[in-house]
């Protein structure tokens, strides 16, 4: 049985054979938006409470994608194995979990690593997505030479603290489970959010989020598909429903020049760019990112039945 209280409902869920941990805002009556968390070595947590803020106009329903958090995870923390991480995979799990809280489909929010996991969800299951919000996320490989010509990212990379795959406290095997990413997170922050005045805040977000390193070795040795699917923006064009472009304006991970090139291939699609935010807009300015992601909602959501 779920668990309720302020944190929202929580309960794992058994989708495509793995066990998913999920945790709802909002009312079931409600048209769903179920959001996709990005790392992927993180959980769903960071992404909250700026997604729950939009429990009352949808059901909100976020989860730890499979290696993640408290979702099936592979050895030695489960026994799934490694090649069920694939991103084909992770889509077939979100359009699992649509039908399984009984809805004909959703609108679905990918975040970074996510946002590919929801273009290729519209691409294998086009039927399940209403409309999707790509936030913080690119339709294309090609941003390295955009990212290192930027003098906001060569600044703040300046601030990182370098972390080394071979250190045997982070990837040996008594590490502990998530060590690499959680010190990934923490030494790339000055990248990952705009307002240092609340770097603070982001180590307590931080502080809460349950990494895994069930991705780390097949990533390091280039096991794992990328998560968007192949000609991506194609995708998006055959697909032909509502997309919402919603991207910080000093993104230092995938700069803003892709969310324009996207917005520019796809014209009636809406972007949104985030004043005062980087990568994690939902956490620089939270405000502006709830109020663009609420007004497309309300643009293209089918009435609610009285």
């Amino acid at each position: 049985m779920p668990e309720s209280g302020p944190e929202g409902s929580a309960e794992l869920v058994a989708a495509g054979g793995v066990e998913l941990f999920v945790r709802r805002f909002g009312d079931p009556a409600l048209p769903m938006l179920i959001v996709v968390h990005g790392g992927p070595t993180w959980d769903h947590s960071y992404l909250l409470p700026a997604a729950a803020g939009l429990a009352d106009l949808a059901h909100v329903v976020l989860f730890d994608l499979r290696g993640c958090g408290r979702s099936s995870r592979t050895p030695p923390v489960g026994d799934l194995p490694v090649a069920a991480l694939q991103p084909d995979l992770l889509a077939d799990d979100v359009a699992a979990l649509i039908r399984h809280y009984g809805a004909a489909r959703a609108d679905v929010l990918g975040f970074s690593y996510g946002g590919g996991v929801a273009m290729r969800l519209a691409d294998q299951h086009p039927g399940a997505v209403r409309s999707l919000i790509l936030a913080s996320t690119t339709a294309y490989g090609d941003y390295g030479q955009d990212r290192e010509a930027s003098a906001d990212y060569q600044a703040r990379a300046r601030l990182r603290t370098t972390i080394g795959w071979d250190d045997p406290a982070l990837t040996g095997p008594d590490s502990p489970d998530g060590a690499l990413s959680r010190a990934m997170a923490y030494a790339g922050a000055p990248c990952d959010i705009w307002r240092l005045d609340r770097l603070d805040d982001w180590h307590r977000v931080l502080a809460g989020v349950r990494f895994s390193s069930d991705w780390n070795a097949p990533h390091a040795a280039g096991q794992l598909r990328p998560a968007r699917p192949d000609r991506a923006e194609s995708v998006l064009r055959n697909w032909g429903r509502p997309v919402l472009i919603l991207h910080g304006l000093r993104d230092l991970t995938f700069p803003v020049s892709l969310a324009r090139r996207l917005h520019a291939a796809l014209p009636a699609s809406t972007l949104a760019e985030i004043p005062d935010a980087a990568h994690m807009a939902h956490f620089d300015n939270p405000r502006a990112w709830l109020a663009s992601v609420r007004g497309f909602l309300r643009a293209t959501l089918d009435p609610v039945p009285s």
